[in-house]
């Protein structure tokens, strides 16, 4: 059953506006954001540099100077982290450095970088789906260092239509695959093609099956929200988002786009 036979009995209006604009958001958004962020984080450092200088020379130069290096070394990590990042995403090259450890860049950036985006007027979810456009690409641009041969796919469980009771977060094999939603297509296809299959109903379970089963690469599909904190949760683990369809409202009866699923295995087995 495909997103449209799935989702077209539900689909509201309201929702064809998000559909649309979730289409054609670019990268730009969050990276520009991080820039920015950059920039304020830059200028509050030096801001407080002025304001405590006088007072560092008076106790010794040497603090002074300590101090102004310490500045000036976080400025530059940053700016070279944020660089790779764009570079990276941009040109699909991977340039990342150093491999397999977490991003002090984004981890920093990304609160003041959300901060900013509300107080512009930027739907919040609008720059959690560049985010995750940005992450795909920084995760394709990686290929060379992946290995495909042990793919989790997680789903949430909100896929699971609502009058179903069978309990999938134990066990996906509890699926009566009875095509009312995707979820039993889509462990058919986990397992024709040799994947774990996973339903979880958060970020906590979500970890926990990372950890359990230290995957290659991971297909998750989730709203950006979840996506978002946990691919910054689980990083250095290579991450391919699919944002869900969310036709009836979040976390009840939401949809995905069977073609981006199977994109982002595809990536991870080839």
């Amino acid at each position: 059953m495909t997103k449209v036979q799935t989702c077209k009995r539900f689909l509201k209006p309201s929702l064809v506006k998000e559909l649309g604009w979730r289409a054609v958001w670019t990268k730009f958004t969050f990276l520009a954001m991080c820039w920015i962020s950059l920039f304020i984080f830059i200028a509050v450092g030096a801001l407080f540099y002025f304001l405590i200088n006088i007072r560092l020379k008076t106790i010794s130069i040497w603090i002074d100077r300590a101090a102004l290096c310490f500045l000036l070394c976080c400025g530059l990590v940053l700016a070279g982290g944020l660089l790779l990042i764009t570079l990276s995403s941009l040109t699909g090259i991977d340039l990342l450095y150093p491999h397999k450890k977490r991003s002090v860049t984004v981890k920093l950036l990304f609160p003041i970088a959300t901060t900013l985006s509300r107080m512009l007027g930027i739907n919040r979810n609008a720059l959690m789906t560049s985010f995750v456009k940005v992450n795909n690409a920084l995760t394709k641009s990686q290929k060379k260092r992946i290995n495909g041969g042990h793919i989790l796919v997680l789903l949430p469980h909100c896929l699971q239509i609502d009058v179903c009771n069978r309990k999938l977060t134990t066990d996906v094999n509890n699926c009566m695959r009875c095509g009312k939603c995707p979820v039993g297509q889509l462990i058919t296809m986990g397992e024709n093609m040799g994947l774990k299959i996973e339903v979880v109903n958060g970020g906590t379970l979500a970890r926990k099956k990372v950890a359990m089963f230290k995957p290659d690469g991971i297909v998750a599909v989730a709203c950006e929200r979840d996506l978002t904190h946990g691919i910054l949760d689980v990083y250095p683990f290579p991450v391919y988002g699919v944002i869900n369809d969310r036709p009836n409202g979040p976390c009840y009866n939401t949809c995905v786009d069977m073609k981006l699923v199977e994109d982002g295995i595809a990536f991870f087995k080839k």
